[in-house]
């Protein structure tokens, strides 16, 4: 068994305490607090209002490569493409057509939010990447282009975010609060 593979089976056999969420990063396994509820209202206000022929999940991992498998704070996909059960924890990445990150509060993690999750999902080719940033208030739509994000849209709390195609539906952001 490889080094990566063990790692991997190491990653899915720990008995995680609760209160604590474990992804794998860039080779690293790293420990986090479960979010806040004002850190999960974005991701539930995907899940609730997404409409078909889409489906939006929360909380879900990702296979972006053997060493990075990141857990989005939620994901967009075509129904048709939801994978079964014996597929595993961990969803293809080319299956994703949206993924919503909700930035957190410490400088790691929002370095990790901003910075190498859009590197690692625009390079695997995922189309659309929300940033929500309860920091400020803020919410930026980035569209791929090549291999690279660019920003096509953003806002503020409390306006509505409408995604391009072929999602193209709006999502609301009234319900969304800045961290306190």
């Amino acid at each position: 068994m490889t080094k990566m593979n063990a790692l991997v089976e190491m990653w899915r056999e720990l008995d995680v305490p609760d209160g604590l969420h474990v992804e794998l990063l860039d080779g690293e396994l790293v420990v986090r607090p479960n979010p806040g509820h004002l850190h999960d209202l974005p991701g539930r206000s995907f899940v609730r209002h997404t409409p078909e022929p889409f489906e939006a999940w929360s909380e879900r991992g990702l296979l972006v490569a053997d060493d990075y498998r990141p857990r989005a704070d939620a994901v967009v996909i075509r129904a048709e493409d939801r994978p079964g059960d014996e597929a595993g924890a961990d969803w293809p990445a080319q299956i994703v057509l949206a993924v919503v990150e909700t930035v957190s509060t410490t400088r790691t993690a929002i370095k990790r939010d901003l910075e190498d999750k859009r590197e690692r999902y625009a390079g695997v080719g995922i189309p659309v990447y929300l940033i929500v940033d309860p920091n400020d208030a803020t919410w930026h739509v980035l569209e791929l282009d090549g291999r690279h994000y660019i920003e096509t849209g953003k806002g503020i709390f409390g306006q509505d975010i409408t995604l391009p195609e072929p999602l193209g539906f709006t999502v609301r952001t009234t319900s969304w609060h800045p961290y306190g």
